[in-house]
């Protein structure tokens, strides 16, 4: 045997054999062992039939032969068997060979068992376990020059080096058993990289393959054959069946990897799916595929890595494939008005174009025509005439598509029903592109430019909206690939980063803001992020600069999410809040710079992190989200909250296996409160699919934006449409008032009828005045509070009403100024009195003159006493928007000042009494000033106003601090709506001279009458007499 034999033997089917000639019997493999290589030949064997058992017997046991000290032959194996004619022998393959390309492409009728060959031929049979390598190796002992480029080779010099690549290589891979033969393909850079194929005839020992492999200085080898795969035979199978592919190998080589290679020669690695599911078997790995649909029509790679070396398994799986069918009808509604007797109507079905040879049959009576290729599409069309006379007002018309192929789901039919237009018909006539239609049917057209979907439009007597389904091509595509991932084709790790960029890209585009392509977006969220909960799959910085970017895209026009056929419609916005959390939750963050976009914003947050208007405290690795719009578009909370939201919408999730329960939220948004109004800490629950408080806490007045929640979820700060409400406040007040009216026209008619009697000196006049004025300002001011108790009943009344209350307040709050300077005027000039000139030019000025300069300056100051700037048409009062904000404080800052000079000369009144004369000091004890203390105090208070410095308090005590709130305010209210009816029992019953002065003003009354009386008695008695 010369080397020539051993590595180039002739060729059959593309490998090398050497033969004998003989009468054909039986057709060898003989395995040689030469040294430490390997050869094998194959032998025709002359045999007489009757001895055909004894001699397979015999070549049975027979190895090993030796034949010298060197070579052995190893193995014998039967390959074929023939029975021999005059000019052709019958040949078949034994178990486990077949036949060789080279018969199979010379004889078609050996696709079968038996075979007819030629007497002279031979009957090649290669095993079933033959092995293919692929190897790539570094040779760094020759040099690139000469091997990789042409304009270098020199034949000689290129021949020489060429043969030591083959020997060195030939030397290694001819230790394998089967060997065959050793091809080099080319050779590249990095030193010298040869690549190169080996062709083994039989199985190899992996082990033996390891070592090899590891012997090969940097090799990468790829084997084809030593793993077995299986796949339906009965092809091609039905869309919607079963199938399992099956990959064993010699032993477990770990962890396998599947592919698929479509019409196109695109390899995608294939995985978990809603139609693909993995599973394994002691040695053997299953690909499991149900509800198969025509994506899964290629050929199946199961490839398993073993160091350097790849072993890879390889069947086509052919599928009966059916179409998606539209059909549409033109004219949609046959026209019968106006005695026409027949329409001719035109059916066209479409189908994606596809190399499968569909039948198509249509409904008797209809003539067909030639098909059309338009673009990726096929159309097929035939024609139906309308009888205007039958009495049928709906015709249905079918076009059934069928596929030879297919064993049981063979057809699929598509039906079109045209509604006639008759006489009796109401229609709307055709407008902008829409046909005549039918009422209460839809009319249909097609998307515009290259949209997929439709657009729809009901005529309902008149047209009602147009509700379109039409998605931007790209953003169609882009589903159909995420699809594809989703049915298991694709590995989300690899496709995540370009589908986000594609998505990005499809969010920016001018036509992109419907609600179709909204909803197809959201879609794309949702199904990227079950694929990679399915594949296990982590989100990571790569992708979230296009995710977050695109989440923030959908959100610019939220106007566009209104679904144009239920506008009330919500679960859009709530699929999306759920989608992008979900993500968010399935991500593995590491970069603390934030993802910032115009709507939505995610950061990593680590203690603290302000995203849009708000800020997330006391959280230590979370991922927070905030959106911008999103609060337009989410349901709004339950009627029992009564409450808004105008803000951002933050989503804290925990993240890198963080377990934060409980975080802190401030929201700017509070910064808008209301006074009085509640803010509400929500939540979106999921479960309950509604705006939830549970485990949420508001921060209070005091701390009005934060918000204590101890979970994570969707967070939000709702705002009360409505102050809070004091029960009974209002008939408290009514009542009080009711009272104070009365009390106030006793006490004027008390101080007119005691005037002459207890006014003797300045001193009394100038007080009797100054409360005169007060009663009748207070009154007048009560009774304009009680004209506009109910403002909406009185709107052109509001504005005169909130001046008058205005006025005669301040005037109140100014005669009992100047009742507080003439006191102090008597305490601290005891020996100067007051004259009555400057104390009647005092009171006027104050009493009237300065209230008339504020209402008119607060006018002036507020628009000319504009509605919500001077005044509120909800109170017909003065507004409050804040501290120190608002025409309230027209109001507030004079009270104030007044009330707290009131409150000195209280004090100085009271330091008087505690600090008696001299001629006093021993004849007083420490009961009778305190009684007169008190005294004071009581008697004065109602008429300097000091009770209303507890309304000063109100300004800074929020109702929803409830128990302090409700303290003061009721407090106040009693106080002050009672002011009236204290002034009475305090300065006008409660003043000795004053009931002196009634009690002798009826006495004297009743000692005149008396006396009348007995006048006329007498005079009676006297004319009787007479």
């Amino acid at each position: 045997m010369n080397d020539c034999a051993l590595f180039h033997p002739p060729e059959t089917d593309g490998t090398k054999m050497k033969s004998s000639k003989g009468v054909i019997l039986l057709f060898l493999a003989l395995i040689f062992k030469v040294e430490k290589y390997t050869q094998m030949f194959l032998i025709e064997l002359e045999i007489e039939k009757s001895t055909y058992l004894d001699v397979t017997r015999i070549l049975r046991d027979s190895t090993p032969i030796n034949m010298s000290n060197s070579i052995f032959v190893t193995e014998i194996n039967k390959t074929a068997d023939c029975t021999l004619d005059v000019k052709q022998k019958n040949c078949s393959c034994m178990q486990g060979y077949t036949w060789s390309k080279d018969i199979l492409q010379k004889h078609d009728d050996c696709k079968g068992e038996t075979c007819l060959l030629e007497a002279e031929e031979t009957a090649v049979c290669l095993s079933d376990k033959r092995v293919s390598i692929s190897g790539s190796t570094v040779m760094e002992d020759f040099d690139c020059k000469i091997l990789c480029y042409d304009k270098n080779k020199n034949p000689e010099e290129y021949n020489t080096l060429f043969q030591k690549i083959m020997n060195k290589l030939v030397e290694r891979y001819s230790t394998l058993p089967y060997f065959d033969s050793l091809i080099i393909n080319g050779f590249s850079e990095g030193s010298v990289i040869v690549d190169y194929t080996v062709q083994l005839l039989g199985p190899v020992p992996l082990d033996q393959l390891v070592n090899l492999a590891k012997s090969l200085n940097k090799s990468e080898l790829v084997t084809t054959g030593l793993i077995n795969i299986e796949i339906p035979e009965a092809q091609p199978i039905d869309i919607g069946s079963m199938a399992n592919i099956t990959c064993t190998p010699p032993e477990r080589l770990g962890e396998v990897k599947w592919f698929l290679t479509n019409g196109n020669n695109k390899t995608t690695p294939i995985t978990y799916g809603v139609e693909a599911n993995l599973a394994n078997s002691s040695l053997t790995d299953i690909f499991a595929l149900n509800n198969i649909s025509g994506s899964w029509e290629g050929t199946f790679t199961c490839m398993y890595t073993q160091g350097s070396i790849v072993h890879k398994a390889s069947k086509e799986l052919d599928i009966a494939l059916l179409p998606e069918i539209r059909a549409r009808s033109n004219p949609q509604f046959p026209d019968c008005r106006r005695g026409t007797k027949n329409v001719k109507c035109e059916i066209e079905c479409t189908i994606p174009y596809s190399t499968e040879n569909y039948t198509i049959k249509w409904d008797d009576g209809l003539s067909d025509q030639v098909s059309q290729i338009q673009g990726k599409f096929v159309s097929y069309k035939a024609v139906k005439i309308i009888d205007c006379k039958m009495k049928e007002q709906t015709v249905k018309i079918s076009c059934t598509f069928t596929n030879t192929r297919s064993k049981l789901l063979r057809n699929k039919m598509e039906i079109v029903y045209i509604h006639i237009i008759d006489d009796n018909s109401t229609v709307c006539e055709g407008d902008l592109g829409w046909p005549t239609t039918k009422s209460n049917y839809n009319a249909s057209m097609l998307c515009d430019n290259s949209a997929f979907g439709l657009k729809t439009k009901e005529c309902k007597g008149t047209w009602q909206k147009e509700i379109s389904s039409c998605v931007n091509e790209d953003l169609h595509v882009l589903q159909n690939d995420v699809e594809e991932l989703n049915k298991g084709i694709g590995l989300i790790e690899e496709d995540a980063k370009q589908i986000f960029e594609r998505l990005k890209t499809s969010t920016t585009i001018e036509t992109f803001n419907s609600f179709s392509n909204i909803n197809t977006s959201i879609v794309i969220f949702g199904v990227m992020n079950k694929i990679s909960l399915r594949q296990y799959h982590h989100w990571n910085d790569t992708v979230m600069h296009d995710l977050v970017n695109s989440a923030s895209n959908v959100l610019n026009k939220t106007e566009a999410w209104k679904n144009p056929a239920n506008p009330n419609d919500t679960n859009l916005s709530v699929t999306y809040l759920q989608n992008i959390e979900g993500m968010v939750s399935n991500s593995n963050l590491s970069s603390g710079v934030p993802y910032k976009y115009e709507n939505v914003q995610l950061s990593l947050c680590n203690g603290s992190c302000t995203t849009l208007d708000a800020r997330v405290d006391m959280a230590n690795g979370v991922a927070v989200v905030a959106f911008r719009n999103l609060y337009e578009i989410l349901p709004q909370p339950e009627s029992q909250m009564n409450a808004t939201s105008n803000t951002t919408i933050l989503s804290v999730t925990n993240v890198n296996n963080t377990n934060v329960t409980e975080v802190n939220l401030r929201f700017d948004y509070s910064k808008k409160r209301l006074p009085n109004h509640l803010m509400y800490c929500v939540f979106w629950d999921v479960n309950q699919s509604r705006w939830s408080e549970e485990g949420c806490t508001w921060g209070g007045a005091d701390n009005a934006d934060l918000c204590t929640c101890n979970h994570n979820s969707a967070f939000t700060i709702l705002m009360s449409k409505t102050e809070e409400k004091l029960p009974y406040m209002k008939l408290l007040t009514y009542v009080g008032l009711g009272i104070s009216i009365v009390s106030l026209v006793i006490c004027l008619i008390i101080e007119i009828l005691i005037w002459d009697t207890v006014v003797k000196s300045d001193i009394s006049n100038f007080r009797h005045v100054a409360i005169f004025n007060i009663c009748l300002c207070l009154l007048l001011a009560d009774c304009g509070f009680l004209a506009s108790a109910e403002p909406e009943k009185i709107p052109n009344w509001c504005f005169i009403l909130t001046i008058v209350k205005h006025f005669f307040f301040l005037a109140v709050f100014f005669w009992m100024l100047c009742l507080s300077f003439v006191i102090l005027h008597q305490i601290i000039f005891v020996f100067d009195h007051l004259r009555k000139k400057v104390f009647v030019g005092l009171s006027i000025t104050l009493g009237y003159v300065c209230p008339i300069l504020c209402v008119a300056i607060t006018l002036i100051t507020f628009e000319n006493g504009a509605v919500g700037n001077y005044y509120s048409e909800k109170t017909c009062w003065l507004v409050y928007k804040g501290r120190l904000k608002g025409s309230i404080f027209a109001f507030v800052l004079p009270v104030g000042t007044i009330v707290f000079i009131n409150l000195f000369t209280l004090a100085v009144v009271i330091m008087k009494i505690v600090t008696p004369t001299v001629s006093e000091a021993k004849a007083r004890d420490e009961k009778d000033v305190a009684k007169s203390m008190i005294k004071t105090i009581v008697f004065l208070s109602p008429v300097l106003g000091i009770t209303w410095i507890i309304g000063f308090f109100l300004m800074d005590i929020d109702l929803t601090k409830k128990a302090l709130a409700y303290f003061v305010n009721y407090t106040f209210t009693i106080l002050n709506s009672l002011q009236g009816f204290f002034i009475l029992l305090t300065n006008c019953l409660g003043e000795k001279k004053v009931r002196e002065a009634l009690q002798k003003r009826f006495k004297g009354s009743k000692r005149s009458a008396h006396s009348k009386t007995e006048s006329s008695t007498k005079m009676t008695s006297s004319v009787m007499k007479k």
